[in-house]
Formats: C-alpha cells, structure tokens, sequence
C-alpha cells in the first residue's frame, strides 16, 4: 500500500508539471492541511441578542465594545473557537480572562473575598463571573499578550448563563436567525453582535452601557473590573488573599483606581463593653497595633480604630453574643472608594476567615467574620477580612 500511495503523490506531481502548473501550488503529503486547502472562514452575519434575562451579561458586554475596547473596530466580532469548547480553549479563556483560576483548586473571582464583597453586590451568595469577550471566541495567550483586558462583572447565575445560551444557540443555528447562513459553525467562522436592535425588551435600568448612559468618560460603574495581574500560570486567588505573593490581581476598570487589596481586623471582646488586644492587618497582611483597646459602654456607642489607612469605625449594637458594625472609612460612601460597612453577622461569596480546618463542624466560610468563644469566660474572639486598597484615596 505505501508503494502505490508513493507512485499516486508522485503522478500527480508529475502531472502539475506537465500541464504546466505553478508548482507553489502543489501540496506535498504528510499533513492534511498539506493535502487540502483551509477552508475559508464563513461570515454568519449579525446577532442581534434579546437581552431580556440576560441584562447583566449584556451590560457587561456593552461595556467591553463601548468602553473597554472601543477603539477597535471588531470589538462587537466574534470569532468561533470550534465545537466542544475545542479541547479546552473555552476553559483556559475563562483563566486568562481572570474569571476563573486554578490554584490552588479551581475557582472564579466572583466567589472569593475580597472582589466579591466589592465588586459584586456584597451579600449575594450565586453570583457568577462573566467575562467579555465570552469563552467561545478566539483570543491571545496568555492574558499579557492581549491587547485589551476582558472586562469583567458579577452578576446572578441566570443572567450569566442566559447569555451564553443565546450565544450557543446561534453558533448551533437552533432558532430564527434572518439572514444567517445555514448550518453549524466550524473554527474560525465568525459573526458581530448588537445588543441594541432588541435592546426594548430588557430591563432599561439593567443595561445602562448598552444605551450609553452608563458613566462619564466609561468609568467603572462600579461593578466593571478587570485582572491587572497573573502570576501564576492557572491562576491563583488564596484565603486569606495573599497580595505579596502570587494571588491574581484585579482592578476597577477605567478608573483612577489601583489593585483591590484584602485588610483584617481582631479583638477580644470582653463582657459587654470592652474590646482588647484589637490587631490590624494591612493591604500587605502586615500587622498593625495602633489602637490597642476600645471601651463602649451603651448600644450605639461607637470606637475609631487607626493605623490603616483609612480609619475603621466599630459600632456596638447590644451586649456580649450580639453583632457587631463596622464601617471602613467610616461616613465617606459615595466618595471615598474604600468605604466599606458589614457586621459580624454578614455573610456573602467567598472563603472567610471560618472557612478553615475543614474539620470543624461549626466553620461558616461565607461569613465575613469568625466569632467564636474566647479562652476566658464571658469573652468572645472576633476576626473579620474586608475589602481595602493601598492608599488612602484608593489611587
């Protein structure tokens, strides 16, 4: 068989040469790409996406092509990575976005303090990350080598993989779609979409950047981030988050604003008015003694808390075994980027201070805060983790 294999390549190079072809054109055998010419990519026309159910994935995008991206005229263009997620490129997209990671088990952004308490709303518990432009279309490896960062956002489940269905059922062709050519897509076929046409059927106070009043100059709304850094090959969030180490970094995007950091704050609460041995902890898990003790005699009382900074503000709200405020850069909501309120009670999207040993039976990893007896009677232990950046002003 190799022998007759060999004598048909070579009659049939022989033949281009006798009929006088250009031998450039001549494929040689080895390779299937050698024997048959890449097809062309096919052009699917344009998707114009109902976003009712998909607001927050929609938003998202918007603001990746209006904003983000908008100096590039195929922001709005998606090319197809191929079928079955093409043997893991649709994940390893997710990676190099910053939604998901890794190490050191897998994980997305949106379920870990302290982005979850800052970037998403605070107490949600079934966010999920959304990253545009999505999983399916092809981009740069590795994330440094993009030209633009993927913008991210935190937002219900529902929202998030509402969007990606619509998404898979065009590239699958399960729909009316006018004008789409037939068939499924293949590698490399492409479409654009608009989020604009059907734009009437969504939520209006959902997709402010797809209507184009989101804000001025395409600043973060707040909930717009990004990954600034990956150090790690597959990513890499830890609990506590290990901002001097090799965890991945995230920022608001087109803010003035830097990487979002992680603070911490105990005390020993002793009966019902006095806090003792208060340790801070800074954007670099530094510890800070500055004030070493609070004394709140009646509900309402407050106690400034100094050596981060921004000030900390605790708050008691009744006797010992009741929660406890605390309020960062206390009084300074909507001005101050840091300003940051929970108590000892709250619980949100991530991997608290009470996540570990795994082994205790009474661990509570969504709560901001562990509060366990203390080592003396009528005491109690508290330890919180929350959102801070390096600075001041958050610059």
């Amino acid at each position: 068989m190799r022998h007759i294999l060999a004598v048909v390549f070579v009659l049939q190079a022989s033949h281009c040469l006798a009929d006088g072809n250009n031998v450039g054109n001549y494929l040689a055998p080895g390779r299937a790409d050698r024997i048959f010419a890449k097809r062309a990519p096919t052009d699917f026309g344009t998707f114009a996406v109902d976003c009712q159910g998909s607001e927050g994935a929609c938003n998202n995008a918007c603001y990746y092509i209006r904003c983000q991206a908008s100096q590039d005229p195929d922001a709005n263009k998606i090319v197809f990575i191929g079928p079955n997620g093409n043997n893991g490129e649709a994940d390893l997209n997710r990676v190099e976005s910053g939604c998901n990671f890794n190490n050191p088990s897998s994980g997305s952004v949106c379920t870990n303090f302290p982005f979850s308490q800052k970037f998403s709303n605070p107490t949600a518990t079934d966010y999920q990350c959304d990253e545009w432009p999505p999983a399916l279309h092809q981009q740069p490896q590795p994330f440094g080598t993009r030209p633009y960062a993927n913008s991210l956002r935190c937002m219900p489940g529902g929202e998030n993989g509402s969007l990606g269905s619509k998404l898979g059922n065009f590239v699958n062709n399960r729909g009316n779609y006018p004008g789409r050519p037939g068939g499924v897509m293949n590698r490399d076929d492409f479409f654009r979409v608009d989020f604009l046409s059907n734009i009437g059927t969504a939520d209006q106070s959902k997709v402010n950047f797809c209507l184009g009043q989101g804000t001025p100059n395409c600043g973060s709304d707040g909930m717009e981030f990004g990954m600034t850094a990956k150090p790690v090959g597959g990513g890499k969030i830890s609990s506590y988050y290990n901002s001097a180490g090799d965890d991945n970094r995230y920022a608001l995007q087109n803010t003035v604003y830097s990487d979002l950091y992680q603070c911490g704050v105990e005390f020993e609460r002793q009966g019902d008015n006095d806090f003792q041995n208060v340790l801070l902890s800074d954007w670099q898990n530094n510890d800070v003694q500055t004030t070493l003790s609070c004394t709140l005699n009646a509900d309402g009382d407050t106690c400034i808390l100094q050596g981060l900074p921004n000030d900390l503000q605790i708050r008691r709200t009744g006797a010992l075994g009741s929660k406890v405020e605390f309020e960062y850069a206390p009084g300074t909501s909507g001005t101050n980027v840091n300003n940051f309120a929970w108590d000892s009670e709250t619980s949100g999207n991530g991997r608290g201070p009470w996540t570990d040993p795994a082994t205790d039976p009474n661990r509570q990893p969504l709560r901001y805060c562990k509060v366990v007896p203390g080592s003396a009677p009528n005491t109690e232990d508290t330890k919180c983790w929350f959102p801070c950046y390096k600075n001041q002003d958050g610059k």
